[in-house]
């Protein structure tokens, strides 16, 4: 099973393995031509220094504006999953000026509706999912109509009932938010700049210390290793509910709060769940 780092890395070694070659090739090619002192073997003059420092910052540069963009991906959508369960939470808090028989199956439904999100939904944005699943779907619906109902039984008076509603809709607007924030935005033809950045630095490495071959295989190495950390950390903040990174974002906020209100709000609401949708 290919890991979400797997291309990246392939990528990294083909881009490094092409420059090697090419500065290679060229430096072998114009020996044979008599364009390059065969003692000496060097091929550029001291002023490619400059480019060679340029091409060296730009694509350092690059691929630290592309970990900021990742890690604020991420962090941004941590936030969005915090606020739904900020959301259920404030809805089950309200539910309990609800009276009876409307508190209990209020409570009921976002029980359920939490416990699906928590599961179910956090399944779907794993896999990419972005219209979520059905289970839960079915349960805010069936959470949405339940409160309808009360409402026109009170004469659509009551503040209880229209704050659960408020927070409900907000969760599931969050919710929504956050099954689209799980997809990666770092465009393609930022990761094609990047590679290219890399490939043009590795062939003027080679070309300028091609007589040095044990500082060539230590520069490319360090500038290897160092790129290949930096686009690891990159690529696991970019996907936020990837758990094959090991960096994810976990329904651990919404957990709590299906915890905290049943240690506040014991009862049958707590009983285990159908599933209203397979």
């Amino acid at each position: 099973m290919l890991t979400p780092f797997m291309l990246p890395l392939l990528g990294l070694i083909v881009t490094f393995g092409l420059g090697w070659l090419a500065a290679m090739r060229m430096a072998k090619l114009e020996t044979a031509r008599g364009m390059i002192d065969k003692r000496e073997g060097s091929l550029v003059a001291d002023g490619a220094q400059g480019v060679l420092g340029f091409i060296g910052g730009a694509s350092a540069f690059l691929i630290g504006v592309l970990m900021l963009a990742s890690v604020g991906h991420f962090n941004a959508t941590s936030e969005v999953a915090n606020e739904e369960a900020i959301a259920y939470s404030a809805a089950f808090q309200n539910s309990v000026a609800l009276p009876d028989p409307a508190r209990q199956i209020v409570q009921r439904d976002l029980v359920c509706l939490m416990r699906s999100v928590s599961t179910d939904s956090w399944h779907a944005a794993t896999t990419g999912d972005l219209t979520g699943d059905r289970n839960s779907n079915a349960w805010r619906a069936k959470t949405v109509s339940d409160l309808g109902t009360f409402a026109v039984a009170s004469g659509g008076s009551s503040d209880a009932l229209d704050a659960v509603a408020s927070e409900v809709r907000d969760a599931a607007k969050l919710g929504q938010k956050r099954l689209l924030s799980g997809e990666s935005t770092l465009p393609l033809a930022l990761w094609a700049l990047l590679y290219l950045s890399l490939l043009v630095l590795t062939f003027l490495m080679t070309l300028m210390m091609r007589s040095y071959p044990l500082l060539l295989a230590l520069c490319i190495g360090a500038t290897f290793t160092v790129s290949a950390g930096m686009i690891c950390v990159l690529v696991a903040f970019a996907e936020p509910f990837d758990t094959d990174t090991g960096v994810y974002i976990s329904p651990q906020a919404l957990e709590a709060v299906l915890i905290s209100s049943q240690e506040s709000q014991p009862g049958a609401a707590w009983d285990p769940c159908e599933r209203l949708s397979p």
